[in-house]
């Protein structure tokens, strides 16, 4: 069959692919949506990232409504029926269509006979609905993550982890960051009014416009000129708490995309030398991309940053970034694709990878020069304890304190929580080479 010849079959298709078959979200969506009518292309996406948002709730649904299990060559009829339940529960459109359209779906899915299964499942839920006790289901149904991704941010967060997972679960929003360079947050606020587009500015960065609907960059005025880009607020506090300043030499250390460095850029165009440092060469690509769209340069070297002695010239830096890999629970609103790929031995991956960019840069530090580390982790186990164990190792090093409007106090740093103000979750701590 062909991908396109139906938006639920190719729902249900972008959701197996995911869930079943490890696929990236937002790569999976990119080839489904080739080709597609920009309703269709709405639609698909709202009911794939959804459904993959979802999942344990409406696998949990799907249990109650069959007599018995679906065969495993029938996943892509279950991903469907999971598209329905999704449709149905959250998407509030005509019941009688979504239960009609989603039956159809499965000539496109070549499973013809499953007409009845789905018609008869779709409209079962329909008559028993008002009758579930959604506050009875378990946590990982009733707010939809792993069991060992609650059992994390319980143990982190006790007193919001369902304020964190329910913000997990809602739809992203989409920020954009003004080159104040070029133009002004004002100006720019006029702009997109005139283009039709909703916006308001962000009162947590400066820079920061927040549209009240995602759009494609294409209809943004000026993104291909380099006046504005998307970034997030959360991601946004992190070249504002560097303390810029002319002259400075600068690494971005695991600088792909290259949001963060062209942010460096924007606030402080006379730096002496800014040095952007990435281990994957394909990402690497995109830092170029986004340098060229922007009408910027920069040293750019392709090689593993916690390996000085491969590309160090051995000048030290007066500012260090380090946005290091990390689980990304904190941006999972975002990347629902995250719940289903992220796994606890993960967390002790990345972890070792921290603890070894931390040591490796901090001698590439100038004398009261600044190191900032951040993560879109909420976990304490990259974020806080890496600092903790840092500075236990380095006795020069110190923490320096970062403005509260950043984030909630930690023992070294500040953590921003998903769902403040639609905010990411993210982590940063200042550290000073005395």
């Amino acid at each position: 069959m062909s991908d396109d010849a139906n938006p639920r079959a190719s729902a249900a298709l972008a959701v197996q692919r995911v869930v079943h078959r490890g696929w990236q979200l937002p790569s999976t969506l990119e080839r489904m949506l080739d080709g597609q009518s920009a309703e269709n292309r709405r639609l698909i996406n709202e009911m794939a990232s959804g459904t993959v948002r979802w999942y344990w709730l409406l696998e949990h649904l799907l249990s109650t409504l069959l007599e018995r299990p679906l065969r495993r060559k029938d996943q892509d009829l279950q991903c469907l029926l999971y598209v329905g339940l999704y449709q149905l529960e959250f998407m509030h459109k005509p019941q009688y269509a979504t239960v009609s359209e989603t039956v159809d779906a499965t000539g496109a899915l070549g499973k013809f006979w499953a007409r009845g299964l789905v018609n008869a499942v779709l409209r079962k839920f329909l008559r028993i609905r008002a009758e579930l006790d959604f506050e009875k289901f378990s946590d990982v149904c009733r707010f939809s993550h792993p069991g060992w991704m609650i059992k994390a941010i319980k143990r982190d967060w006790p007193e919001c982890w369902q304020s964190i997972l329910a913000a997990n679960n809602q739809k992203p929003g989409m920020t954009l960051r003004v080159n104040i360079n070029r133009t002004s947050v004002e100006e720019y606020l006029h702009v997109l009014q005139n283009a039709g587009i909703d916006a308001n500015a962000d009162t947590a960065s400066p820079v920061a416009v927040k549209l009240c609907e995602r759009t494609s960059v294409d209809r943004l005025p000026g993104f291909h000129e380099g006046i504005v880009s998307v970034q997030s607020t959360a991601s946004q506090l992190a070249a504002l708490s560097l303390d810029l300043a002319p002259g400075q030499r600068v690494l971005d250390a695991c600088s792909a995309p290259g949001g963060k460095l062209l942010h460096i850029q924007e606030i402080a165009p006379e730096l002496d030398e800014v040095v952007a440092v990435d281990i994957d060469k394909a990402r690497a690509g995109q830092i170029v991309d986004n340098l060229t769209r922007a009408g910027q340069s920069a040293t750019l070297v392709v090689a593993d940053a916690s390996d000085p002695d491969d590309w160090w010239d051995g000048r030290r830096f007066d500012r260090i970034l380090i946005d290091a890999p990390c689980s990304a629970l904190g941006v999972v609103s975002k990347h629902p694709d995250i719940k289903h790929h992220r796994k606890p031995a993960d967390i002790d991956r990345v972890e070792e990878v921290q603890g070894k960019l931390l040591n490796a840069l901090l001698p590439l530090l100038n004398r009261n020069g600044k190191l900032l580390y951040t993560t879109c982790s909420i976990l304490a186990r990259e974020n806080d304890s890496q600092i903790g164990k840092l500075l236990h190792d380095h006795s020069e090093f110190t923490c320096e304190h970062l403005p509260s409007a950043i984030g909630q106090p930690t023992k070294y740093g500040r953590q921003r929580l998903q769902g403040k103000a639609g905010s990411d979750g993210f982590y940063y701590a200042s550290i000073t080479r005395r």
